[in-house]
Order: C-alpha cells, then sequence, then structure tokens
C-alpha cells in the first residue's frame, strides 16, 4: 500500500539548483524559453525519464518553461538523499494534485499539517500483527471469490484479464479489512463506479501533471468537467460508507473504527469528519492501486517464469500442504513467495518514486544546494543500478536471498519510500500479496498471451496494460 507518487517530470515550485561551476547533465537540444519541451513524454514519463537515466546518468535537470527539477537514481546520491536530518519528504506536484481528492490524508499531507501526524499516530494500531491477524480471513474471503471467478474461465479455456481482477481483489480487501464495506466486485456485471471514477481521476492527474499547461487549458474543459464529476463520486460514495458507520452502533475491528473513536495519545483529539474521509479516500486509492499493479506485474513474471512457479509450489505444500486454507502465521513462512513478490516491486514498484528536499543548505553529490532545492528519486531506475548484478532486467527472486540482501546496501531497495514518511500500510500489502499469490500458484498454470510483450502504462501508479494469462486448473 505504498504512496502513489508520479514522475519527475511533474514539477513544483521549488526545484533543485546548485551554485557550483560543475553543471549537472541535461538533455539535448534545450529551447529558449521553452527549456526541455521536446524531452515532455505525456503517456510514459516515469519509462521516459528511465531512458534518460541511462543516457546522461545517475543524476540529471530538466526545465520545463521557468520550471527546474533534478531526477536521481544513482545509488550514492539516493543515499545522500535519504539522510533525515538533511532531507524530508517533498510533496510534489502530483501530489498536491491528488489533493483534491484525498486532502491532508497520509501520504497527501504537508510535513507541517498536523492532521498527518494525528491520523498516523491513530491508525498505527490498525497495522499491528493483531490488526493484521482479524484482517486474515476477511482476505481469504476474497480470494476465494477470485479464485471461482477464475475457475470459470480456466474451465471454459478463456483468458483471464490480470488487471481487471487484482484491481477487483484489493479493492474489496480494503473495502472489507478497512471499512467492514463489502464492494461486491466479483458479482458486478461492471465495474463498480467508483472504481471506473478512481481509473479515470488518476489517469488525469498523471496527464494533466506532465502536460503542456496551455494546451490543456485550450482543448481540456470536457477532461476537466469529468474529473470534477469523478471527484465528486468518489467522496459522496465514502460519505455513504462513513455515514452508515456513524449511525450504527456496532464496533468493527477496522481501519475505519480507529479513525471514528480513537483519540491521538499525543493531542488526545480525534480524527473530524473530513480528515476522516481524507483517509478513507487515502486507503482506497493507494490501497487499491499500489497491491494491483504488483500482483498484475508478478502474475505477468510468473506466466514467463515457469521455474519459478515449481519452486513457489514447492515451498507452498511443505508449508501449507496441498490444499486446505493458508493459516495467518504460514504466510510468514513463505518466504520464496516473499521473494517473487520483492523482486516485482524491484522491476517495476507500483508507487515509481518519491521527492525529497533539503532541510537547510546541504551537497548532493559534492554540489552545494540551497534551502528549498528538491529532487526526484526515479525508484525503477535505482532498483536497476549496477549494484543489482549484471544483469539487472532478469527476474530473479533469489537476489532477495538473506546472503544477497546482506551484501547490498538497503538504501538501494526503496518500493515504500524512506524516512518517517514511507508507507503505513507495508506489512498489510506484503500479507495480502504473499497470501493471494500463493493461493493462485498452487491452484493453476499460468500461460501468457502468445505475443503479448509487457506494455507499462502510467496513471500515478505503474501498472500493467493489456495482460491476459490462460490458467489450467492443477
Amino acid at each position: 500500500m505504498a504512496s502513489p507518487q508520479l514522475s519527475a517530470s511533474s514539477p513544483a515550485s521549488s526545484p533543485a539548483s546548485t551554485t557550483d561551476p560543475q553543471p549537472i547533465p541535461r538533455p539535448r537540444w534545450r529551447l529558449p524559453l521553452l527549456g526541455d519541451l521536446l524531452s515532455i513524454d505525456v503517456a510514459k514519463p516515469v519509462q521516459h525519464e528511465m531512458q534518460m537515466a541511462r543516457e546522461l546518468g545517475g543524476i540529471f535537470e530538466r526545465k520545463i518553461l521557468q520550471h527546474r527539477l533534478v531526477v536521481v537514481s544513482g545509488a550514492d546520491l539516493v543515499r545522500e538523499v535519504n539522510d533525515e536530518e538533511k532531507w524530508a519528504k517533498f510533496l510534489g506536484k502530483p501530489l498536491r494534485k491528488l489533493r483534491v481528492i484525498a486532502g491532508d490524508g497520509l501520504f497527501t499531507a504537508f510535513n507541517s499539517e498536523p492532521n498527518w501526524r494525528k491520523a498516523h499516530n491513530i491508525l498505527g494500531p490498525g497495522f499491528s500483527q493483531a490488526a493484521m491477524r482479524s484482517y486474515h480471513d476477511s482476505m481469504l474471503t476474497v480470494i476465494d471469490q477470485l479464485l471461482h471467478s477464475w475457475d470459470e474461465a480456466a474451465s471454459d479455456g478463456r483468458y483471464v484479464d490480470v488487471p481487471q481482477g487484482m484491481t477487483s481483489l484489493t479493492f474489496d480487501v480494503i473495502g472489507r479489512c478497512g471499512f467492514s464495506y463489502d464492494f461486491d466486485s466479483f458479482n458486478r456485471a461492471e465495474p463498480d463506479p467508483f472504481i471506473e471514477a478512481m481509473s479515470r481521476a488518476l489517469e488525469y492527474i498523471n496527464r494533466s501533471s506532465n502536460d503542456i499547461p496551455i494546451l490543456r487549458a485550450l482543448f481540456g474543459r470536457s477532461a476537466r468537467e469529468q474529473h470534477a464529476r469523478d471527484i465528486a463520486l468518489m467522496q459522496d460514495t465514502v460519505d455513504r460508507i462513513v455515514e452508515e458507520r456513524m449511525r450504527s452502533d456496532d464496533r468493527h475491528p477496522d481501519l475505519l473504527d480507529l479513525m471514528m473513536h480513537t483519540a491521538d495519545p499525543d493531542t488526545g483529539e480525534q480524527l473530524d469528519r473530513e480528515a476522516i474521509r481524507n483517509q478513507v479516500l487515502t486507503f482506497l486509492v493507494a490501497g487499491n492501486e499500489t497491491t494491483a499493479a504488483t500482483l498484475g506485474f508478478a502474475i505477468h513474471f510468473l506466466s514467463r517464469n515457469p521455474e519459478v512457479v515449481t519452486k513457489a509450489r514447492a515451498e507452498i505444500a511443505e508449508v501449507v500442504g496441498v490444499d486446505g486454507q493458508i493459516g495467518y502465521e504460514q504466510v510468514a513462512k513463505l518466504r520464496y513467495v516473499r521473494r517473487v513478490v520483492d523482486e516485482t516491486l524491484r522491476l517495476w514498484p507500483a508507487a515509481p518514486g518519491y521527492f525529497r528536499k533539503v532541510r537547510g543548505e546541504t551537497t548532493l553529490g559534492g554540489r552545494t544546494l540551497p534551502p528549498g532545492s528538491w529532487v526526484f528519486v526515479l525508484l525503477p531506475q535505482l532498483h536497476r543500478d549496477p549494484l543489482w548484478g549484471d544483469d539487472p532486467e532478469r527476474f530473479d527472486p533469489d537476489r532477495f536471498e538473506p546472503e544477497a540482501v546482506r551484501k547490498r546496501p538497503a538504501h538501494i531497495f526503496k518500493p515504500w519510500g524512506t524516512g518517517i514518511r514511507a508507507c503505513i500500510g507495508r506489512q498489510f500489502a506484503l500479507h495480502e500479496a504473499v497470501l493471494t499469490l500463493a493461493s493462485l500458484i498452487r491452484r493453476y498454470d499460468f500461460a501468457p498471451e502468445p505475443g503479448y510483450e509487457l506494455d507499462v502504462h502510467e496513471a500515478i501508479t505503474l501498472k500493467p496494460r493489456g495482460l491476459k494469462v490462460m490458467l489450467s486448473l492443477r
């Protein structure tokens, strides 16, 4: 459940600059006034920046009109910007645009906003071991619905739409575990209106953060109006969920109960109604999008690497057995399946990066940065740093064997962000991902659709597009 964050081609108000004579590398063909406008890729900005990093190195600068921005992916440079004493989370333009949906929610709050720490303190117990244990059965219930749906497709010889299935799964899981609310996605003929509105809203934010503003102003009226309707639908849906709970005297072991009935231990204050709405929207967006994307990419890699499936299946049989439900304690013992998840997050982290801002004057790679400077950490490229070995593009879960992990610096694997603003729902997402993959692996063989090449779609998160696999029941 990582924080959704966009590419550095989305400018903000105070980019990094240097006072040193050595310039930061930049793209060729910079234009007067317009800057590096020719380097914009509206549809796939992250993947374009990955290509630029391969050409320009572990740090480079872009200038779009009056905005300058610095992209960092070199391991030594990322180690510097992860220093909490000198750097802090920065709310880049994409996250600022998300505030129209989630306000001062956990992932979109400014560091100075009191509701961030208040919500973090209140919701922390919702991700404890005791809380995770209580969510396990709800996760299994939704996974069983996915399996029933996919069993029918396997029996009929139909390809399954992986992104659609994973979105339905993770949406229902966060609905049940977070708010004791059943969206019933697997019994709908069409996707839930909330999911459709969310998908359009995130797509709009991604494109409007990476396009040319004057063109959007001239030709984007219809999209702006649709965006406003989508936000209203999402907020109305959450208001209805919260209102139904408030009218009930029932208590539930979920996140919404914590928000409604728990006081911040530091201040003694509770979250007000608007803050509750913002947090619910945050979890519905982040808790759905990122885990669905991770599971989708993982299934793609499993369909192309049958030896990985065989190895994972052997572990599942040893830990769990050939049938029966997977127990809560057994999930942590599925270490190879967890390595499949980690290797998936290495190659295609759902949240492609995070912004960092200097707390005061400091240096980066020997260059002096004045107060107010900020950079974007490009995770997919950091996760392909030479420190990962000679073939970082290859899918290999054994990279996360304990001995291999100990030999690598920890700062080169950051799919959950860094510092005190890292993803609060990490353990929730990992438990859900391992449990889901283990359930799928021991039930199906996966065959890729002939001719399909991975198409990484960008809409706040990175996700596979058009991915279908053929399932064979074991």
